[in-house]
């Protein structure tokens, strides 16, 4: 009876270091992930075999100290004194050695641990959202399976491994793109003229650093690293990249600080200075700057971003959003590269000399600001001809859409979404809020801007130096920021909160945490995209405008303006298609550097496919239409007698009307091409 009873001894079958060993190779994971895996493998954890004692390891039991009066030998200041802040690891290496030939004795409390493939290591909560980021669509770094993500912890290495795609073809893209971008800078200095030359030397200017620094990038240590990438392109990890991002970032980062507007505006500037020159090529001077501005474009935007979360694993104890993250985290950054602050050239300081002169220029440009307001004609948000034809213009692109009876605020969900495939949060939108609209135009005129971004544009700076001045450049730069930092990341993941609480709660929007978050999400339709939004307030309390974006309002009417300006200097010539002032390649054929759903109706529309003679598809003529479709969005936010401002301002999300609870979708369409084929052949047969 007894042998019942007895305790069932655990057979301890596993060598010493089993268990940690499995451990490493499935990688951090939290409790909830451990929890499923256990559930799914079942069985049981057998015990291991103790490891052998090292008694020799044990510190000896007399040990004998000499005392010092200021704790430090003179050797250790001199060492602290000359040595950089990146070298505190090999100075608590050496000073431990010298105490005991046991290693751990100092350690760098300066910075996380790393592990064994070279990665830092980091709590399980910011290394998921890091994971997350990489898996999202603007990154595919790694591979998401969606509710199946937790099968990558049964293969070795499998939540670290990156796409083959991304291994194979994107990271040959990038080489191609930075080598073209390099050999550009190095053929401008070639061909510049020995004074000019000597600038480049010794100038101390910011542009000129600039030329000196690229100048001078080699590609070969990146390109024999890139090779060894792409040799097991099925097996690379994160921690393989490490020196392929590292070479990288290197480079890059010396010339990021100077901003993203800035380099094209380099670009520009070498152009003038180049053009004065006697025998200068205009021809060749005016393609390398257009290529230099369009690879730097696609460096900033597809590698310092596209690889940036890549970095973060890399360095950062924590996650950052882009680019915050190379403010942020900048000492980690540079301590990572081996490089300094000094290594970096940062913006010139513009010193104010000709103050008198700037202030003179500003109180003028009030006045003429202040007429062009009293004119009937500039009144921002006017619904006119060119609003008009902007509406025609887009049910042509997109037929049956709802364009041409915008006022009765169609439903743009069903037929947007399988175009655009907007984040969670679009399709939370209740048709007649007023942000749909909104956002499904700052998307079609996005991919207006991919190919406005390939013409060169100039006599945008005046020289005033005035904060208020906006620039066409930096509006093409920054126009995405409105959809998905000011709606997707801040509107949309509040209305998602908001909508699962109600869902789940039912009266969570009587709540007072329901009510804040409702308060916040008016607030911000009011601050981020339309001026004239009223609403009844549920608290008092009113959240703060910190953004530090312009207006979209302001930007919407300083690009009719930009774009009016330069449309009737186009007409004025586009008989004989002579010089355009504020544009200087108008007759050449609009290029898009990635195809989007706007420039493949517009290929249609135009006649991309014919000749340069006889082709349509002009960057005059994208002007024109970007002109016509940014006055509609500009008409619909600026205007308070739009139809944006003439519903209620409770219809914020979806309403399911079986239920009376929130509605996440409806049915999306499929027909959109054929209805633009269909439409197309309708015209031609008039």
């Amino acid at each position: 009876m007894s042998n019942d009873f007895t305790q069932r001894k655990v057979e301890q079958s596993w060598e010493p270091g089993t268990l940690d060993a499995t451990r490493r190779n499935i990688g951090p994971i939290d409790k909830e992930e451990a929890a499923k895996m256990t559930k799914i493998l079942g069985g049981e954890i057998l015990q291991e075999k103790s490891a052998p004692i090292d008694y020799s390891a044990f510190p000896p039991r007399e040990r004998h100290y000499s005392h010092r009066a200021s704790g430090r030998s003179s050797s250790d200041v001199a060492s602290m004194s000359s040595g950089s802040a990146g070298s505190d690891d090999s100075k608590s290496s050496s000073n431990s050695s010298k105490k005991s030939n046991k290693v751990g004795y100092a350690t760098n409390k300066g910075s996380k641990p790393r592990r064994e493939d070279g990665l830092p290591e980091i709590d399980a909560k910011e290394r998921n959202l890091m994971d997350k980021l990489m898996m999202h669509d603007d990154y595919r770094l790694k591979t998401n399976y969606g509710i199946f993500n937790f099968v990558r912890h049964f293969k070795k290495n499998g939540t670290e491994l990156l796409t083959r795609s991304f291994v194979e073809y994107s990271i040959k893209n990038h080489i191609d793109h930075f080598q073209l971008f390099v050999t550009t800078v190095k053929t401008i200095i070639q061909i510049s003229p020995d004074t000019y030359k000597s600038k480049i030397v010794s100038n101390p200017e910011s542009k000129f650093k600039f030329l000196r620094t690229v100048g001078g990038w080699t590609m070969k240590e990146l390109k024999l690293l890139a090779l060894d990438l792409q040799e097991k392109p099925d097996n690379v990890t994160v921690a393989m990249t490490i020196p392929f991002v590292k070479a990288f970032y290197t480079m890059l980062l010396k010339i990021y600080y100077l901003g993203e507007n800035s380099i094209p505006r380099f670009f520009k500037e070498i152009y003038a200075d180049l053009m004065k020159y006697p025998k200068a090529d205009q021809q060749k001077l005016v393609m390398l700057s257009k290529q230099g501005i369009t690879e730097w474009l696609y460096i900033y935007t597809q590698i310092i971003k596209g690889m940036y979360p890549l970095l973060m694993r890399m360095c950062s104890p924590r996650y950052e959003y882009f680019p915050q993250f190379f403010t942020i985290q900048t000492a980690n950054i540079l301590n990572f590269l081996g490089i300094t602050k000094f290594d970096l050239i940062l913006p010139e300081k513009k010193e104010d000399i000709n103050a008198a002169k700037q202030k003179a220029e500003e109180e003028m440009k009030k006045k003429a600001e202040e007429l062009r307001k009293k004119s009937p004609e500039n009144q921002r948000g006017k619904k006119d001809e060119i609003v008009l034809t902007g509406l025609k213009l887009l049910e042509k692109l997109f037929p049956q859409a709802g364009f041409d009876h915008i006022e009765s605020m169609p439903d743009m969900y069903p037929y947007f979404q399988p175009i655009y495939d907007f984040r969670d949060g679009y399709n939370l939108l209740d048709p007649l809020n007023p942000l749909q609209i909104t956002v499904t135009l700052l998307r079609i005129i996005e991919d207006l801007f991919q190919g406005l971004r390939n013409i060169i544009f100039t006599e945008e700076d005046d020289g005033s130096g005035s904060k208020q001045t906006d620039k066409l450049s930096t509006v093409l730069n920054e126009w995405s920021v409105y959809r998905e930092e000011l709606f997707e990341k801040q509107y949309g993941d509040q209305l998602r909160d908001f909508v699962s609480q109600e869902y789940s709660q039912g009266d969570f929007k009587s709540s007072l945490f329901g009510k804040k978050i409702l308060t916040n999400i008016l607030w911000q339709t009011k601050f981020n995209f339309l001026p004239h939004f009223e609403f009844e307030q549920l608290l008092l309390e009113k959240p703060q405008n910190d953004t530090k974006y312009r207006p979209l309002c302001m930007r919407t009417d300083f690009l009719r303006h930009t774009f009016m300006a330069i449309s009737k200097n186009i007409d004025a010539v586009a008989a004989k298609q002579g010089l355009v002032l504020g544009v200087s390649n108008p007759w050449a054929k609009y290029e898009f550097d990635i195809p989007n759903a706007v420039s493949k109706r517009l290929d249609v529309l135009l006649g991309a496919k014919k000749s340069a003679a006889e082709t349509a598809a002009t960057n005059a003529n994208l002007i024109k239409y970007s002109l016509c479709i940014v006055s509609v969005l500009d008409w619909w936010i600026n205007n308070p007698e739009s139809p944006a401002y003439a519903n209620s301002a409770n219809k914020i999300y979806r309403i399911n009307e079986e239920d009376g609870g929130p509605a996440f979708s409806v049915p999306v369409r499929d027909d959109q091409n054929k209805l633009f084929a269909d439409s197309v052949k309708a015209a031609a047969a008039k």
